[in-house]
């Protein structure tokens, strides 16, 4: 009489068939395995890299090549910097090209190109002293690219809070001389005296705040704007360590057993 299959005919099928779905298993996990042997075994070595924040002179983030996540990685693979980390770990600049990978994640929302990036470079070479030297190389390249527009940047406060030291010292001797001329002046003289001391006394407040200003202008670009590298490689990963050997082997029986 016709009825409907259940899940207790399924098994009876599957159970008839366990020694079938059992081989595959088996072959599949060991061809698996066979081909972790048989493939080169590849180091994969990763960097990190802080590109900085910019901002503008009120303190709001933009966004430039380097610091949006969505360009800064093309903007970073350029020849320059390939020719440059070829040259640090003396291979051809193809070997760099075809091993270095430059990622960056991006942050959800309409500001994400605002977002502070972090770039992570991953190399990939069938010579571990190779992988671990070119992440390290690459990274050191990116900071230096990064390091331009800051240092830049940072010097322009840098001159500008030089500039107002030496106008606080010279004020600050004026008002101070000013003061000492008005004690023995005459009465004729004393309008103009406190006239100049008045102004003098204006520049050198104004002086100050400039100092406050771009003192901390030099912090907030330090602690928020200064690109660094995050983290350098030490022991790259091995395509032929056990534990990878294992997960390849587990893949392949599981795509048997399927």
């Amino acid at each position: 009489m016709d009825r409907e299959i259940t899940l207790r005919d399924y098994g009876r099928v599957l159970w008839s068939g366990r020694w079938i779905i059992l081989a595959s298993t088996l072959v599949a996990g060991l061809v698996a395995l066979l081909l972790t042997f048989a493939t080169t075994t590849t180091y994969t070595a990763t960097s990190e890299v802080f590109l900085g924040q910019a901002t503008t002179i009120s303190g709001v983030p933009v966004s430039t090549p380097l610091t949006n996540p969505a360009t800064a990685p093309s903007a970073l693979e350029s020849d320059a910097i390939v020719a440059d980390v070829a040259e640090t770990i003396d291979v051809a600049p193809s070997r760099v090209r075809n091993g270095a990978t430059l990622t960056a994640p991006r942050a959800p929302g309409g500001a994400a190109g605002n977002q502070p990036t972090l770039v992570t470079i991953t190399f990939v070479d069938d010579d571990e002293d190779i992988a671990r030297e070119g992440a390290n190389a690459y990274a050191a390249e990116v900071l230096e690219r990064a390091l331009e527009p800051f240092d830049q940047t940072l010097s322009a406060f840098e001159s500008r809070l030089r500039r107002a030291r030496q106008d606080v010292v010279r004020l600050t001797a004026q008002v101070q001389s000013t003061q000492n001329q008005l004690r023995s002046a005459s009465p004729d003289q004393q309008p103009i005296l406190q006239s100049i001391l008045f102004s003098a006394q204006e520049q050198l407040s104004v002086a100050q705040a400039e100092v406050g200003t771009q003192e901390l202008n030099i912090a907030k670009a330090r602690q928020i704007e200064e690109p660094e590298i995050v983290s350098l490689s030490e022991n790259p990963t091995s395509s032929g360590s056990a534990p990878r050997r294992a997960r390849t082997t587990l893949l392949g029986a599981i795509i048997g057993f399927l």
